[in-house]
């Protein structure tokens, strides 16, 4: 275990000194792929990548001596770049299948919250085991795949409806079509119309993630791990 806790050590010292000799002018192009999970990630009407994800991405990519480049997928395709054309993506709650799909980091690069958005006179949302009793909305590009490993919501995408958008899901809510819409949001985020509020029900980690046929996998995560293991010191 010693003998495990100095190799760990050397190869983050190793790390330190290469970003410090490389310095800002000779940072490494990466590229990363998203996809529309507002407001963590989306596109802009710039058509920029944006969102509370994307900036620590960015900042921690940066810090480990990367220039990243962000390009837009659907998540499918994303996932078939990976295999080839894109270097990072990020996993919310990675599975046990997705720890052996991919490459993670470590630690999180942050955290999204998981809840529901309603109707200000709709009934409160306390727990995810409530919401499998009601027909709600979802996107269909977010699977929740963290859910699926759980016995107590076997049959939580029984009532599920997917929807391509958020602006639509949030027509269907004021409409009265449905009652719930799944997503993840931040609560120090208002909604844009104040007939809706969100109820936050989970906290998940996001980790930045390689896919496992990436030739340099463990040299690129090698350095985002040092920085993300320097952040919480």
């Amino acid at each position: 275990m010693l003998l495990l806790l100095s190799r760990i050590r050397w190869l983050l010292l190793q790390t330190s000194l290469v970003l410090l000799l490389a310095g800002p002018g000779h940072a490494e192009p990466v590229t990363y792929f998203y996809s529309d999970l507002p407001p963590y990630e989306f596109s802009n009407p710039q058509r920029q990548a944006d969102g509370l994800g994307i900036i620590q991405v960015r900042k921690v990519l940066t810090a480990a001596g990367f220039q990243p480049e962000f390009q837009f997928y659907s998540l499918q395709r994303g996932l078939n770049a990976l295999e080839n054309d894109i270097d990072f993506t990020a996993v919310v709650a990675p599975s046990g299948q997705q720890t052996q799909q991919f490459h993670l980091s470590r630690l999180p690069v942050y955290a999204v919250e998981l809840g529901v958005v309603r109707l200000r006179a709709t009934k409160r949302m306390t727990s995810l085991n409530q919401l499998q009793h009601y027909p709600y909305l979802a996107l269909s590009e977010t699977r929740f795949t963290f859910l699926q490993q759980r016995p107590e919501l076997a049959a939580f995408a029984v009532k599920r409806y997917d929807i391509s958008n958020q602006p639509d899901a949030f027509r269907l809510l004021l409409s009265g079509r449905y009652d719930y819409f799944l997503c993840y949001h931040a609560s120090e985020m208002a909604l844009a119309n104040p007939m809706l509020v969100f109820d936050p029900l989970e906290q998940l980690p996001v980790h930045l993630a390689l896919s496992r046929q990436h030739p340099e996998a463990a040299r690129l995560m090698l350095r985002v791990d040092a920085v993300l293991a320097q952040s919480v010191r």
